[in-house]
């Protein structure tokens, strides 16, 4: 496109790893792409484990440098105190330094020549016949306006734009908490059961290195009484503390498109509704919304028709998983915390950790949840 016409092939609202990967595959399909934020730092304040998948890091190709430990135990603590230790033959999961992992995804779409502009908040998007127009407000009020052919949204939980598009956006959200505490084991990944402490959820433990653990939880009510009852049983001793709260998206998202626009990530609700992380489902859909980007441009048609492919595509990949996980959360959300200890006994005597070291998926847990249920309530 012409530079001096300030209009771009693609603008990305958001710089979130799954517009940052968005970009940065757009890039690298030779189209001028912009970035527009609206924070003032890329990875700033984010309330996330930071765990991914073994296979899903391996499958979009990223650097061990932002990798903090491998995961190959895990502990889960019952409501009354009883625990399950699982190891698996292997490490099948890493944990992230997040905000070292967003700025690896920034660079890596700097260095494919992805423009990124941070401070700079869209509040507004117009399509004509010729593409799209945002306007941007500045943090010292100052406003621009930019233009592009195509438009991906990747604002997460902010869906303020989906409104005025006339898009889909989450309705329904679990609340996650996290912060960063003094954690001197060096033990495996903990989580945590029970309604006093995550109801309809879970709470965790995650050792990051240099005595130092992430500590937190979703659960469908206020977390911050089952964030005390965590620290009560952990963490007797610690009174300091900077507590990050945020709302997760949970469901499916209808109408995640429309002519020149698409929606990644979770303001999509590409979310897994069994953990509430999002760095998976966001990758693997940006890597359908690249490819029906890139689809229009070669039979330049940015029309509603071209660009659903997007939807049927991401919905056949994730929507059962996304499914599955909803009603699993739902049932779970109504047992008692006597009836989750019945299910703790149920899971060791019954060979599950042998399934699970042969099958399952940690980036996909549809299977995994219908054996469990199958095995625990002797479904045939």
């Amino acid at each position: 496109m012409n530079k001096r016409a300030k209009i771009y092939d693609v603008i990305i609202i958001g710089a979130g790893p799954a517009g940052l990967y968005t970009a940065r595959m757009l890039a690298q399909k030779g189209y001028e792409t912009l970035v527009i934020e609206a924070k003032d730092e890329v990875g700033k304040n984010v309330v996330c484990t930071g765990i991914i998948g073994r296979e899903s890091f391996e499958k979009f190709g990223f650097s061990n440098e932002q990798v903090v430990r491998s995961i190959q135990g895990v502990r889960i603590d019952s409501p009354l105190g009883s625990s399950i230790i699982y190891r698996h033959p292997f490490p099948f999961a890493f944990v992230l330094e997040r905000q070292k992992f967003d700025k690896y995804l920034m660079e890596s779409a700097l260095n494919m020549g992805v423009r990124i502009v941070l401070r700079c908040k869209a509040t507004d998007v117009t399509i004509n016949g010729a593409g799209v127009e945002i306007e941007c407000a500045g943090y010292e009020g100052d406003s621009v306006k930019y233009r592009s052919r195509t438009l991906v949204l990747a604002t997460g939980i902010e869906y303020e734009l989906n409104k005025k598009l006339e898009l889909g956006y989450p309705v329904r959200f679990i609340k996650a908490a996290q912060t960063c505490l003094r954690f001197y084991k060096n033990d495996d990944v903990t989580l945590i059961i029970g309604n006093k402490f995550a109801k309809g959820g879970f709470g965790w433990i995650v050792p990051v290195g240099e005595g130092m653990a992430r500590v937190g939880l979703i659960s469908k009510v206020n977390p911050i009484t089952g964030f005390k009852n965590i620290m009560e049983r952990y963490f007797p001793e610690e009174k300091d503390m900077s507590l990050q709260i945020k709302p997760i998206a949970q469901g499916i998202v209808s109408r995640t498109f429309r002519n020149r626009i698409l929606v990644v990530g979770e303001a999509a609700g590409q979310v897994k509704t069994t953990t509430g992380g999002g760095i998976y489902f966001g990758l693997l859909c940006a890597q359908i919304a690249v490819d029906t980007i890139n689809d229009a441009f070669k039979n330049n048609d940015f029309s509603e028709k071209s660009f659903s492919v997007y939807e049927k595509q991401w919905k056949y990949k994730i929507s059962s998983e996304i499914r599955i996980g909803s009603v699993a959360r739902n049932l779970c959300g109504k047992l008692k915390d006597l009836q989750i200890e019945k299910i703790f006994d149920n899971i060791q005597s019954n060979g599950f950790f042998d399934y699970i070291a042969k099958h399952a998926d940690f980036d996909r847990h549809g299977s995994f949840i219908l054996s469990l249920f199958k095995m625990l309530y002797n479904f045939d």
